[in-house]
């Protein structure tokens, strides 16, 4: 393998490398993103359910009450026909104004809860149609996030014995230059320019490449830089781009 090809091959390595060092908080990130997105779809059906649970009680004790309304409203109507004088008749009559106004009001309230528990149970069924697609669209994802946390380490290590191993067939000069530029571009692990004998651009920043570059690039036996960004540039005469 020649110096540049092999120096190529250990950048896709530290870019590789780089990836994978992003990924230790990006995947985290991410993963917690789904989770909270899943939890938040969890407490929004059990805000519902419990919606659903405080509408049949209070139903419930609606109807209980009703009964009594109606039961004290009876009474209210026998008494009235046993009252000896007009003051007990007219408290008597208050009595039954008062109750009937309860009977009414509580089937105002029952009528209310009825309408609004199918309502409720229609908003039950779409929150747990959307925690059931978002659980079947990210489950593969959380799984493979998961794995891929888990294995970062040791892929980095893999990748490292790698470059380890290429590194042995890179001149010093070209592997000293390329260390010396590699720390500042961790984050990329993006260190080379690959210029072409049909180009004239530096890869990295765009510049463009004037002849006396261009010409010591094609015969230079040690390593060439470009002026504007330092990155190290890989002469090759057929270009390696897509």
């Amino acid at each position: 393998m020649s110096a540049p090809e092999s120096i190529l091959s250990i950048e896709t390595l530290d870019i590789q490398i780089a990836q994978l060092e992003n990924s230790k908080f990006e995947y985290p990130v991410t993963l917690k993103k789904l989770k909270d997105d899943i939890a938040k779809k969890e407490q929004e059906l059990l805000s519902i359910k419990r919606k659903i649970d405080k509408i049949e009680k209070d139903l419930a004790s609606a109807n209980v009450d009703l009964e009594t309304h109606k039961t004290e409203l009876a009474q209210s109507y026998e008494r009235i026909n046993c009252v000896k004088n007009n003051k007990e008749y007219d408290a008597v009559h208050r009595e039954i104004k008062e109750r009937t106004k309860f009977v009414e009001d509580t089937n105002r309230n029952i009528a209310k809860l009825k309408e609004k528990l199918p309502q409720t149970q229609d908003e039950l069924k779409s929150a747990q149609d959307a925690l059931d697609k978002t659980k079947a669209e990210t489950s593969h994802v959380i799984e493979d996030l998961t794995r891929k946390i888990a294995s970062i380490d040791d892929d980095i290590s893999l990748k490292i014995t790698e470059k380890e191993k290429l590194q042995n067939s890179i001149p010093s000069d070209y592997l000293i230059a390329y260390n010396s530029i590699l720390p500042g571009r961790k984050k990329s692990g993006k260190v080379l320019s690959i210029v072409s004998s049909g180009d004239n651009v530096c890869e990295y920043c765009n510049q463009i490449l004037s002849p006396n570059i261009m010409k010591k690039m094609s015969v230079s036996k040690t390593p060439v830089f470009c002026e504007n960004c330092g990155s190290l540039f890989v002469f090759v005469k057929k270009s390696l781009k897509s």
